[in-house]
């Protein structure tokens, strides 16, 4: 690989941040090779589910990934695309029986009100006595990340996937290529104040969104020249918050929303499924509204992505 191309993916490994050059394509090699597509597929909780669909109409249209960048339940997503030849039945049929729950007290009734306070108080409690409210579902979430991935190293899929977490100490972002996916998912995952973060090599990690919601650079170090990023991580619709916990997580999700718009600018293409009513970070129970809502968003952008398929024969023609 020439110097130029040498800062690759930086992989976590034995307590520190290493290339890992040798699973990008070399210089000589794309020169002959047709440009490669990266796909990086954002978080969003629930709204991640929108991957499973963005991708089922992308191949569909003959579009297939070289390359996947996830983050968080992007994450999930693509290391299951890459190392489950039955990805999407095994996707859509996920159980989603233990995520856990979040108050809302926009629900009228009394008894709705009583049992959204029995939420927030295991929601309380969760958090100022332990890690959060999920930490009692972690083995049964690794679980289920084990079953999606069929127990894998990350980097025995069918095209190069990777994932993404945040350093919770250092603020820095960290990128998994390579060891068990089940444990690079997780890190992907831990939501902070939700799940506890996971523990590796010395680094506490948590959910990749925090530090990076479209890891653009990332896709483009491993050799991808095309660049689609699926932004499911913006809330375009919102409700009206009804306390100060929804409130707290939509101004976060405010916060992500600019933050990934400042980064997908580097793609050559964004995907913003829509995803109307809208669907909250733990909302599992609509994931196949989400798996629509992906599907739709592709199929609305057919042109540009025929746009950009276009480009690609001419630009593999001027390189040759």
């Amino acid at each position: 690989m020439e110097q130029a191309q040498g800062d690759l993916i930086q992989q976590y490994r034995g307590g520190r941040l290493v290339n890992t050059s040798a699973q990008a394509a070399s210089a000589q090699d794309r020169k002959v090779a047709k440009p490669r597509v990266g796909l990086v597929l954002s978080g969003g909780g629930a709204r991640g589910f929108a991957h499973v669909g963005t991708l089922r109409a992308l191949n569909h249209l003959g579009v297939y990934p070289d390359i996947i960048v996830g983050v968080s339940m992007g994450a999930t997503v693509g290391a299951t695309y890459a190392l489950n030849e039955d990805w999407y039945d095994a996707l859509v049929g996920m159980d989603i029986s233990g995520f856990p729950l979040l108050p809302n007290f926009s629900r009228p009734g009394i008894m709705s009100y009583v049992r959204n306070l029995r939420v927030a108080q295991k929601v309380i409690t969760g958090m100022y006595f332990g890690w959060g409210v999920g930490q009692p579902t972690v083995e049964w979430g690794r679980s289920i990340l084990s079953r999606l991935t069929l127990n894998k190293a990350l980097d025995a899929g069918r095209i190069p996937v990777f994932a993404t977490a945040t350093d919770i100490v250092s603020g820095e972002r960290v990128v998994f290529g390579t060891g068990l996916a089940t444990n690079a998912l997780y890190a992907s995952a831990a939501l902070a104040g939700i799940l506890p973060p996971a523990k590796i090599d010395g680094r506490i990690l948590v959910d990749g969104g925090y530090c990076d919601l479209a890891p653009v650079d990332v896709a483009r170090e491993a050799g991808a020249d095309i660049v689609i990023v699926v932004d499911a991580a913006t809330n375009i619709f919102s409700n009206k918050p009804a306390n100060g916990l929804q409130a707290m997580f939509r101004a976060l999700e405010i916060c992500q929303s600019e933050h990934s718009h400042l980064r997908a600018i580097h793609a050559d293409l964004v995907i913003r499924p829509d995803i109307d009513p809208p669907v909250g970070v733990l909302e599992f129970k609509h994931k196949r509204r989400c798996v629509a809502a992906g599907v739709r968003a592709v199929l609305a952008q057919r042109a540009d992505i025929k746009k950009l398929s276009h480009r690609s024969i001419i630009q593999q023609a001027k390189v040759s």
